[in-house]
């Protein structure tokens, strides 16, 4: 007996079943693996997305802070002989005169308004002519995409029976401008920090 068990030497190696389950925990392993990969890179993605975003929209916001701090006060006199500052605000528009950038436009000053439409944030401007506001061609271009949401608030006196000044949603026909313009935009549902702009008042 003994001799038989020397002729016939037990066999070493991986039975069926536990390769079945090595090859198993391996597959476990990668799809773990791979997610975690797969999470990693949505994750990336997502964090170049929103970081373009937030330097798009400081550019935007450095652009708008530009134009209204370097705005003027120029006046109009309407048809029954009253003057008003060229300055009118809504809620969701802003028009004012100032110098426009070079590569926007030439020298000299254009009657800017600032809109949101179509879910954008549109600047459009055309040469400032007291004589005629409506006169030169009126060029556009988009300065945000996503927008979701715009409002404008406007604090300062329209007149000086206004006892102090306060935030308002509207601002037209005034002798004066808004000491301080706000402007809050929305982009994708999510809301962004507040935009405030102090106006220099100009000559009376």
């Amino acid at each position: 007996m003994a001799v038989a068990r020397g002729l016939y030497p037990r066999q070493t190696g991986f039975t069926l079943l536990e390769l079945v389950v090595a090859i198993t925990l391996m597959g476990l392993v990668l799809v773990v693996v791979y997610s975690g990969l797969r999470l990693g890179l949505n994750s990336w993605d997502s964090g170049e997305a929103r970081a373009e975003a937030t330097n798009r929209l400081r550019l935007v916001e450095e652009f708008l802070r530009r134009q209204l701090a370097q705005s003027m006060t120029v006046y109009q006199t309407s048809d029954r002989q009253e003057r008003t500052v060229v300055f009118t605000g809504q809620a969701d528009r802003i028009e004012f005169v100032a110098p426009m950038l070079a590569q926007l436009g030439q020298g000299g000053l254009y009657r800017v308004r600032i809109e949101a439409g179509d879910g954008r944030l549109w600047i459009r401007w055309r040469p400032y002519l007291p004589a005629d506001p409506t006169a030169g061609e009126e060029r556009e271009t988009v300065l945000l995409e996503g927008v979701s949401g715009v409002e404008w608030a406007y604090f300062g006196t329209e007149g000086d029976d206004d006892p102090q000044p306060e935030w308002r949603s509207d601002w037209a026909g005034s002798v004066r401008r808004p000491l301080l313009v706000r402007l809050n935009l929305t982009l994708q549902g999510e809301s962004w920090p507040d935009l405030v702009v102090a106006l220099s008042e100009g000559p009376p």
